[in-house]
């Protein structure tokens, strides 16, 4: 019997939601996309064959279903918790899902409303927070922890024993070395190689990565 799930958002991960679900039911039948709710599009309206339902707000009134939130970008991801929080929803009501082409490993703990994409890697005894969102091939090594509310970029690769603290961006292609720890709220640019502690709320770009200096 599957579970009716609402898309959390509009952005563009919502066709990565909606392929690994049809994955996932290609090999057991759980969960059936029914809608999504979002606060740019107006009720009633359609989106990738589905139609919007309501507001996040209005999340509650959705009983029976499960839930999923595509919502973040390397420009908005530190808004995540107070996105999230603004439902009223309790953590597990929130899915996880897992397309069957991702490798992770049977001693790694995913949390709630985790997104798993094709090709990812995911070692042994790696911590993953909830509503993190793993790209299409990104790698995480052995012993690390991502905290709630990240989103690891297509191709980046995070090392073993790594300290990802929650809300963090770590972008396209970027490199991390083990046993380092990258502050909450601090965003990795794409393609950066970082080698060393990354301080909270800081961007570093570049190899190897370094602070972005701003303008006053």
């Amino acid at each position: 019997m599957t579970r009716p799930l609402l898309i959390m958002g509009t952005g563009g991960s919502a066709y990565d939601v909606l392929d690994i679900v049809d994955a996932i039911n290609d090999i057991e039948p759980t969960c059936e996309p029914i809608g999504f709710l979002d606060d740019t599009r107006p009720p009633g309206s359609r989106h990738l064959g589905l139609e919007v339902l309501g507001t996040l707000r209005e999340a509650s009134r959705f009983a029976e279903c499960a839930f999923v939130s595509v919502i973040g970008s390397d420009k908005s991801f530190r808004q995540l918790p107070d996105i999230v929080a603004s439902t009223g929803l309790a953590p597990e009501r929130f899915a996880t899902l897992v397309h069957p082409a991702a490798s992770v490993s049977s001693r790694a703990r995913l949390g709630h409303g985790v997104i798993a994409n094709p090709r990812i890697v995911i070692a042994g005894d790696v911590e993953i927070g909830n509503h993190v969102m793993l790209c299409p091939g990104c790698i995480v090594g052995h012993e690390t922890r991502i905290g709630d509310h990240s989103i690891v970029a297509p191709g980046a690769v995070i090392s073993g024993l790594v300290r990802v603290e929650p809300v963090c961006y770590v972008g396209a292609a970027a490199v991390i070395r083990q046993k380092l720890l990258i502050g909450t709220k601090s965003l990795i640019g794409m393609g950066a190689v970082v080698l060393d502690d990354v301080d909270p709320e800081t961007i570093v770009i570049g190899n190897p990565a370094r602070p972005l200096r701003r303008k006053d």
